[in-house]
């Protein structure tokens, strides 16, 4: 009955009897015959095959809910034993967002094998809903993302903060603004979440340039949201797809852009100077996203740790925005 349950799952997964025989090396006629089987015992069709691609019926749902519970079960007893035979050695599957991967990650994994050699990583990188899916198919063992997840699926602890300053080229910083700028080398020692960090109001940066992201994207929105707390609106010169794109062309001098303390610690960049944003809008919390129910195994709350180590999860209480993501 267990290849059944697996030949199942896979053709939920793909959409797709053809698809699903290919993954699990199945002639697909040798499929067919065995979901077919399945389905003449409990009277009732699992799948509807009107529909391209496949869709669930009533009794196909609850088929694959219960087929979900049944893997959390056998995964969640393979990783206890696995914790009692081998604490420091097996396998651990990360999924993250290409922020997440790019700019807070590269010191985790570093550290992380240098402690725990024998344990193999994989790391996996797209977009929050397609990682989501990946771990509700069991095809990585934690995500890390910043927008928050739906709680009957999920759990989540909030592992590292990061901050949103404005970066602004030195050419057009007031002049009476540069003494409360920081260098990239404070914004890397957190000099900005200190309570006797100089803060320079934002409306002083009024008529400056401004580069900010097309409407689609959260950032924008909190960018919008920090300019009217401060009382103006921000002069667009360029609006672009990536905080990347916005972070080099203000490092060309071509306006300022709200970044994040990772790009400034990374990019090491003398041509800007850098405000602290006294906003909740200017704080993101990064998840650690797991299965609901899922056993965390040693070498996962020990990877969590090291990602923790990365920020302090300090800062402004998350905002609307954060909970778009």
């Amino acid at each position: 009955m267990q290849a059944e349950l697996n030949y199942i799952f896979e053709v939920y997964r793909t959409g797709s009897f053809s698809q699903a025989a290919r993954n699990l090396y199945l002639t697909q006629p040798t499929l067919s015959i065995a979901i077919k089987k399945v389905e003449q015992a409990i009277g009732m069709p699992l799948f509807d095959r009107s529909q391209q691609p496949l869709t669930l019926t009533e009794a196909g749902r609850i088929y694959i809910a219960r087929i979900a519970e049944i893997r959390q079960i056998e995964e969640n007893t393979a990783r206890e034993l696995d914790d009692l035979r081998q604490m420091d050695a097996g396998e651990l599957r990360i999924g993250g967002t290409q922020y997440f991967n790019s700019y807070v990650l590269p010191d985790v994994l570093q550290d992380y094998q240098a402690q725990y050699p024998a344990v193999h990583l994989t790391l996996r990188e797209d977009n929050a809903n397609r990682i989501d899916q990946w771990l509700l198919d069991g095809e990585t063992d934690i995500n890390f993302r910043s927008a928050p997840v739906e709680e009957e699926r999920f759990t989540s602890q909030a592992v590292c903060a990061d901050h949103l300053l404005l970066a602004v080229p030195r050419a057009h910083v007031p002049e009476d603004a540069i003494a409360r700028g920081l260098s990239w080398q404070e914004v890397a020692a957190h000099r900005f979440l200190q309570d006797d960090c100089p803060v320079q109001a934002l409306s002083d940066f009024h008529e400056t340039p401004f580069l900010l992201l097309t409407e689609s994207n959260q950032l924008r929105t909190r960018a919008l949201a920090i300019c009217a707390e401060n009382g103006f609106s921000p002069q667009v010169r360029f609006c672009v797809e990536q905080l990347e794109t916005a972070w080099h062309m203000a490092r060309h001098g071509l306006g300022a852009t709200f970044v994040t303390e990772f790009m400034i610690a990374e990019g090491q960049d003398d041509r800007l100077l850098y405000y602290k944003v006294p906003s909740p809008h200017a704080v993101r919390h990064f998840h650690a996203i797991l299965r609901k129910n899922s056993y965390i195994s040693h070498k996962m709350k020990c990877f969590i740790a090291l990602v923790q180590q990365r920020s302090p999860v300090a800062g402004a209480p998350s905002t609307d925005a954060e909970q778009r993501g």
